[in-house]
């Protein structure tokens, strides 16, 4: 049990919270964990992008990306790549999630659902080696996917399961009676699905959204085993094959460290963006309601 002795009180704009010693010491080793292998190697990184090389500048590691638009034109198709995965994996995993938790026999969900994440299971090369043998032996000819429709196949394929384990587990523990609810109040599916489900699922939904988008942006191999165009590759490509020259290349290292920084800046800019952009939007909004109840 949890003594007084371990619980301390703080106040901050007039609402209190607590903390507790136990609890806290229990998230340490997370703590540490994240200390060495997430803020350690990003500070590293960060120096190592405004750190000049003997014999260039500062600005060399940044001048790459912008001498002829390439670099920023694969981060930019590499968001768009990965926007259109993440849309087309969300359309496929909601309804059979849904219809899937609808289910009454809990054996055929639990079968279903496990074939369903099977791919997480096997290797991510093996993966991608039986999807293009699939496509050869589909048109009959070896090196037959050209085009960028093949990486978002690609990507959808890999990442879907990581879509519908957090949507299956949140829709199959639903109350059914808000569901029922809904329709007893004269809604329709349509209806029900954005005022019920929808906000009932939202959490599991950003998690899945996260889970697939954020691989994909960044996401190596994929391009080049499913798009056998020349210029195929993606801004996950780029950073590996410079980090690979990065091994014996002062230069090179920091380049790879500045195109890296550069491409987290744009996620997180984007990030900060739709998170406020909502709360900009919903303040606009109520701000619009309340001149109009003081107009009437």
């Amino acid at each position: 049990m949890t003594t007084k002795a371990n619980i301390k009180h703080y106040g901050f704009n007039n609402k209190k919270f607590t903390f507790d010693r136990k609890k806290f010491s229990l998230i340490i080793p997370f703590l540490i964990l994240t200390l060495l292998l997430v803020v350690v190697p990003l500070v590293f990184v960060f120096v190592k992008s405004f750190i000049p090389v003997e014999g260039y500048g500062v600005d060399e590691n940044f001048n790459f990306m912008f001498n002829d638009g390439y670099i920023f034109g694969k981060i930019f198709l590499s968001i768009f790549v990965a926007i259109v995965a993440t849309i087309f994996c969300i359309i496929l995993a909601y309804p059979f999630t849904y219809i899937l938790s609808q289910a009454k026999n809990k054996l055929f969900q639990t079968i279903i659902i496990l074939v369903a994440t099977a791919p997480i299971w096997t290797s991510f090369l093996v993966k991608l080696v039986g999807l293009k043998t699939f496509f050869d032996v589909m048109y009959g000819y070896k090196n037959s996917t050209f085009g960028i429709i093949f990486t978002i196949i690609g990507l959808v394929y890999l990442y879907i399961p990581f879509m519908l384990a957090p949507l299956y587990t949140s829709l199959v523990n639903m109350p059914k009676n808000l569901i029922w609810a809904s329709y007893d109040m004269g809604h329709g599916p349509i209806t029900t699905f954005f005022k019920v489900i929808l906000p009932y699922t939202f959490a599991a939904l950003m998690s899945g959204i996260t889970l697939v988008f954020l691989p994909s942006v960044t996401t190596v191999a994929v391009p080049q085993f499913l798009n056998s165009s020349s210029d195929g590759n993606l801004i996950g490509d780029i950073i590996v094959n410079e980090g690979s020259i990065a091994q014996t290349s002062e230069i090179a290292l920091a380049r790879v460290s500045s195109l890296s920084m550069v491409l987290l800046l744009i996620l997180t800019i984007g990030y900060v963006g739709i998170v406020y952009g909502k709360k900009l939007y919903k303040y606009v909004m109520n701000r619009i309601k309340e001149k109009r109840l003081e107009s009437c």
